[in-house]
């Protein structure tokens, strides 16, 4: 995990907003990548630490929200492929690769109908705790129609890439604080910090798996 976290460091150093754009889609699917690994390093590299909370958001919303909300989107398409044309034969294949298996797709999808489908979508996937591709899943599987599926997708993410942007960024700063005097303490300090962070998020992401699949 440091060595990935190191190389999504680099990658948005080198590539700025492109990598945001990129680095999301990828981690839309692919399980060793926890989803606000992006958003979060993004915040901290991107966002200048010298800034106050008011001058910060212009440049977290062009840098970090408008690419990671549009790049969230385009990849939840993979997972509602997935439950629309795969179903469970497919989920059973890939459930270690997507890191979900059927049993969390059929919880998904009870709790979609018994509530608000597409008001479901937009506070899950705003959640920075939330698996987002077993969303996906459920609504392809339940064949919800493609245009309000990705408009609530892209509506849910926006808060979600907002907050997790405002948390690396002030990671950032915490970083320079601690960082003052220490030999190469960005590639310790950051990584430290954003790892603890990551740390408690997945594990909430369990807490939450499990009332999701007893039904609470």
């Amino acid at each position: 995990m440091t060595e990935i976290l190191n190389w999504i460091m680099e990658s948005i150093r080198a590539y700025g907003p492109w990598s945001v754009f990129i680095g999301v889609i990828i981690e839309s699917v692919i399980v060793p990548i926890p989803s606000p690994l992006i958003i979060m390093g993004a915040g901290f590299v991107l966002i200048s630490p010298e800034l106050v909370a008011s001058q910060a958001l212009v440049p977290i919303l062009l840098l970090i929200v408008l690419p990671g909300t549009v790049a969230s989107t385009l990849g939840a398409y993979i997972g509602y492929g997935i439950g629309y044309y795969g179903g469970k034969p497919l989920v059973d294949r890939w459930a270690g690769f997507l890191g979900f298996g059927w049993s969390d797709v059929e919880a998904m999808e009870r709790r979609f109908r018994a509530g608000r489908i597409y008001a479901s979508i937009f506070f899950l996937r705003a959640l920075p705790i939330f698996p987002l591709s077993v969303i996906s899943a459920a609504a392809g599987l339940l064949r919800l129609p493609i245009k309000p599926f990705s408009l609530w997708t892209f509506y849910g993410t926006i808060p979600r890439c907002l907050f997790l942007g405002y948390l690396g960024w002030w990671l950032g700063e915490t970083y320079h604080q601690i960082a003052y005097g220490i030999d190469k303490a960005e590639t310790v300090v950051s990584i430290a910090l954003i790892l603890a962070v990551c740390g408690l998020i997945v594990w909430l992401r369990g807490k939450v798996k499990g009332k999701l699949l007893r039904g609470d």
